[in-house]
């Protein structure tokens, strides 16, 4: 596994982003409406660019990416068939080696995602409501 910075993605790399982007909400969020996702796919697509774009690469193939926006991280996607082989940590490890500090979102109901993550040194900063969805989310950080 090989993991890199992606400086100025290529429209085949966005389209794979956009893929484990897609396919992780989905899959890891089936509380909120699936075409609230789809809805918001043209945005992500044009915002990907803006985010320092950290991915995951087996040869050729995409396994995952992490998006952060200063010390935000923005999202974490790991395909289905790398998830519990490494991928993700890989991914916020690079992440935690560029920063002091990390902070996200997360919804209380994703309870792999919130395990993974105190798992991975985040702790619990408060809690709300996500307004696009109603969800409960968490807002979790880490500190060097």
């Amino acid at each position: 596994m090989q993991i890199q910075t992606l400086k100025q993605p290529t429209d085949h790399q966005l389209d794979q982003l956009m893929s484990l982007w897609l396919a992780g909400n989905l899959h890891a969020h089936d509380f909120v409406r699936a075409d609230y996702w789809r809805k918001q796919a043209t945005a992500v697509r044009q915002a990907l660019p803006q985010a320092i774009l950290i991915a995951a690469f087996e040869a050729d193939q995409m396994l995952g990416f992490i998006g952060l926006q200063d010390n935000d991280i923005a999202g974490l996607f790991v395909q289905p068939t790398a998830q519990q082989h490494g991928v993700g940590t890989a991914l916020l490890d690079a992440a935690k080696a560029q920063h002091h500090k990390l902070q996200l979102s997360v919804y209380v109901a994703n309870r792999n995602a919130v395990a993974f993550y105190h798992h991975s040194g985040f702790h619990v900063h408060k809690q709300g409501v996500d307004k696009a969805t109603h969800q409960p989310e968490y807002t979790m950080r880490w500190y060097r």
